[in-house]
């Protein structure tokens, strides 16, 4: 019996040992994603995971977790096991800007995490309605001015992005503008389409076809250069507004500890993804630039955002909730 039960035990240990052994991914990957179906980020993970699973021989799983700015999504990844296994599609929401914002964040994004690779980074635009009298940020700037604490701007919530760089906007003109939060990007849309608010900042894709159909007005885009898809429209910096740097970025993260091999191979497959020529059809489609890196690069980079929207949040005066 003491044999058999010995043969039984080695048994086991192989069998484990063997398990162990297997190369990376031996089963399905989730991907996480803090926000809901149908948009912009969820439609681009989809064609990722799509070319990912692929080129890994695994099916890759999407978890829409939404709520909280993208942080319940981060606090489920935070808290997985560094097998590789679990993985966030992280955004500047949830990996820098929510965290901020938070009295109780649910973990430090410069720690809580393995960083893999950053894959996308783009503008955001100024928007009016149509009958806001401004064809361009000075004449904005001078209708606020001479109309102090009467002019209003929407965001998708409090501590968004948008709300935030809307703050930036106003101390870099030195005006004063009432923030209105919305329940959700679709809702401030509604808002600015018909008239209730005067103004909002957004990222590509989003504005195009609004912007096309003259129901808004453009009159600004963050970043260093033009958008090819609409060339008329000036930067911040060219209309002589500095201090406005917004621009969303993607990228994905898992647990902190994940093993530096595992770490490698998704960078590397993740990257080569890229090379494909649907997904590169639609990110320039988008106006949104590919921009894959090394694990260091995006780790240093997300440690960076984190500082300067802490930083952003107590100079707006904003009190973490």
């Amino acid at each position: 019996m003491r044999i058999l039960l010995l043969a039984l035990q080695l048994s086991f240990l192989f069998v484990a040992g063997a398990a162990c052994a297997q190369p990376y991914p031996s089963r399905p990957i989730v991907l996480v994603n803090g926000f809901p179906p149908g948009g912009p980020t969820d439609l681009t993970l989809r064609q990722i995971a799509a070319k990912l699973s692929d080129r890994l021989g695994q099916p890759t799983v999407i978890d829409n977790r939404a709520g909280a700015s993208g942080t319940i999504a981060g606090a489920l990844v935070a808290r997985a096991a560094p097998d590789g296994y679990t993985l966030l599609f992280g955004v500047a929401a949830n990996l820098a800007v929510a965290p901020a914002t938070m009295k109780n964040p649910p973990y430090d994004p410069a720690t809580a995490f393995s960083p893999i690779i950053e894959v996308a980074r783009g503008p955001y635009l100024w928007m009016v309605r149509p009958s806001v009298p401004a064809k361009n940020l000075q004449e904005f700037i001078a209708w606020a001015k001479a109309n102090p604490g009467k002019v209003n701007y929407g965001s998708p919530g409090q501590g968004s992005v948008h709300h935030l760089a809307g703050e930036l906007f106003k101390r870099a003109a030195g005006i004063d503008m009432l923030h209105v939060p919305y329940k959700g990007g679709t809702t401030a849309y509604t808002a600015l389409l018909g008239g209730e608010i005067d103004a909002m900042f957004d990222s590509m894709p989003a504005p195009l076809p609004h912007i096309a159909a003259g129901k808004i007005r453009a009159l600004g885009v963050t970043g260093t250069k033009r958008l090819p898809v609409l060339p008329d429209l000036p930067t911040f910096a060219e209309q002589g507004v500095a201090g406005v740097d917004v621009h969303f970025w993607w990228g994905f993260v898992g647990p902190a500890g994940m093993p530096k091999e595992i770490v490698a191979k998704l960078n590397a497959e993740i990257a080569l993804a890229f090379s494909d020529p649907d997904l590169r059809t639609t990110f320039s489609k988008w106006n949104i630039e590919p921009s894959p890196g090394t694990p260091e690069a995006f780790g240093a980079y997300i440690a960076q955002e984190a500082k300067r929207w802490r930083e952003a949040v107590a100079a707006a005066g904003l009190k973490p909730e």
